[in-house]
């Protein structure tokens, strides 16, 4: 069984908090609610490591996380996944492949940590989302994704 490192904690604590900043005082970023965001953050998640070799497996890091944002009762929804079956020693350039991927579909990196720690994260465009992959003390390679934060039952009122 894989353990996530305490500074692994503590950058995926940071990547949720920092999906909780906007400028309206008690606005939802989007108009998403908590099931939506979680099939959102699944999509981003599938068609990001879609730019990775086939013998990719993803395998759950936890279960999808539903953190609280400030002020309540607004929620980010959080997804993490390892990615297995890729060689570690490969990593720079599935971590290369996967900037390539953010930059040309609407992302914008928001920190790149290369060389000395493998660590990229970004922020799309267009609805928010944050993602982020990094190696883990072993070696592997795990990516996550972010809402930002939405209020549980949405603010949609045209779906």
């Amino acid at each position: 069984m894989r353990r996530i490192p305490w500074s692994a904690c503590v950058a995926i604590a940071v990547l949720l908090a920092s999906g909780c900043d906007w400028s309206d005082d008690e606005a939802p970023e989007s108009p998403l609610n908590e099931e939506q965001a979680g099939e959102r953050a699944e999509k981003h998640i599938s068609d990001t490591v879609a730019a990775l070799p086939d013998s990719l497996e993803l395998a759950p890091l936890g279960r999808t996380v539903s953190a609280a944002c400030d002020p309540e009762p607004l929620i980010t929804v959080s997804k993490r996944y390892w990615l297995d079956g890729l060689p570690a020693e490969e990593n720079d350039e599935h971590v290369e492949a996967l900037v390539e991927y953010w930059n040309t579909n609407g992302y914008t990196v928001v920190e790149d940590l290369r060389p000395d720690k493998l660590f990229v994260s970004v922020r799309n465009d267009e609805d928010k989302f944050q993602m982020s992959v990094r190696s883990g003390v072993q070696g592997d390679l795990s990516i996550s994704t972010s809402s930002p934060c939405i209020h549980p039952s949405g603010t949609d009122e045209s779906e």
